[in-house]
């Protein structure tokens, strides 16, 4: 068996966006395209009365992240299912999600070795840290889960609920100046979308919690004050869970997803996902409006329809910054991404 040296872009001290090292799958059908099914079962099933038997895991997937093109041997898709809405999600296991730029909350990946792509051709950038592991003491310290499933990689992409459902979520609100411009588009264009929500900015605005939930949309956990989980330990990580879920508490909201900031997942959070019933949720494209001092709203908008795809989960920011750029490119490629027959929902 030939032996791949990982590889690793050169390192950019300004940059907001992380790569990884892939390995390639030399005896892969590049013409194949990534499937999500619904159950690992089914994927053990079709895999081997399809391809004789072939590991399920070997999967080629192309992805862009903030304009660095990566090639990775993606896992194939496979089921996780919580309570509630989420019991609608399916993801492929890969890792990564919405992380703070310059302002207080700005979305940037780091992108997961073995993350797929969502959809024919599915260009959505990924994102995980398979690469930051809690430390032995962290470990030791993390009681077995008696409520759900320990998942090692979070769930990219959404199913079931049609062959070109998609899902657009908004990170590190609510804001009290973008959310409402937010809630009035989705209201104009009649869908629904998933607000990964920072305690803090619950508590000050609990009023706009409610009015979101009203509305239809899904909220989410985002921990308590955008940490970077990567550097906690497990306790640590419960707690940022635990005072985010007590904030949502009193807009009584209880969620079922998270979603850990920069994309920085790790052991340590994946247990306590689990001990509190939190299914980790990540995201398939990235248009990088986070980085309001380099990306604009065409950018944004280029972005979102290049990459998007059938069961995509698109990242967008309704808080953290300043989001006039990500508010007008909402306006723009809804519209278009409706013309072409996808169908938004909250997870």
């Amino acid at each position: 068996m030939t032996t791949y040296e990982p590889w690793l872009p050169p390192a950019d001290p300004n940059a907001r966006t992380r790569a990884v090292s892939w390995s390639p799958a030399p005896e892969q059908d590049p013409s194949e395209r990534t499937r999500v099914w619904s159950s690992a079962d089914a994927v053990a099933a079709q895999v081997g009365a399809q391809r004789g038997g072939r590991s399920s895991n070997r999967r080629r997937v192309l992805f862009a992240a903030g304009g660095l093109m990566l090639l990775a041997g993606g896992g194939i898709a496979t089921a996780a299912a919580a309570s509630g809405r989420i019991g609608r999600v399916v993801g492929a296991t890969g890792g990564g999600t919405g992380g703070r730029g310059g302002a207080p909350a700005a979305g940037s990946t780091s992108a997961a070795a073995s993350s797929p792509s969502s959809s024919p051709s599915g260009q959505g950038s990924t994102s995980s840290s398979a690469s930051a592991p809690a430390s032995a003491s962290d470990s030791a310290s993390a009681p077995a889960s008696q409520n759900g499933k320990v998942h090692s990689k979070p769930i990219y992409y959404v199913d079931d609920q049609g062959p070109m459902a998609i899902a657009l979520t908004m990170d590190d609100g609510p804001d009290p100046r973008y959310t409402p411009q937010v809630l009035e588009i989705l209201r104009q264009y009649g869908i629904k979308a998933t607000f990964n929500m920072i305690g803090e900015q619950v508590n000050a605005n609990l009023s706009l919690v409610r009015e979101v939930s009203a509305a239809g949309h899904t909220i989410t956990n985002h921990t308590w004050d955008h940490a970077d989980l990567s550097h906690l330990t497990y306790s640590q990580v419960l707690s940022q869970m635990d005072r985010c879920n007590e904030a949502l508490a009193n807009a009584n909201q209880t969620p079922t997803i998270f979603r850990a900031p920069y994309g920085n997942w790790s052991k340590s959070v994946f247990q306590a996902c689990a001990t509190r019933n939190l299914t980790p949720v990540d995201w398939s494209v990235d248009p990088r409006d986070w980085d309001t001092a380099e990306v604009d709203t065409q950018q944004i908008v280029h972005a979102v329809l290049r990459q998007t795809r059938a069961h995509s989960i698109v990242l967008e920011h309704d808080g953290g910054g300043n989001r006039r750029n990500t508010v007008a490119a909402l306006k723009q490629f809804i519209p278009v991404l409706l013309d072409r027959g996808y169908n938004f929902v909250a997870m």
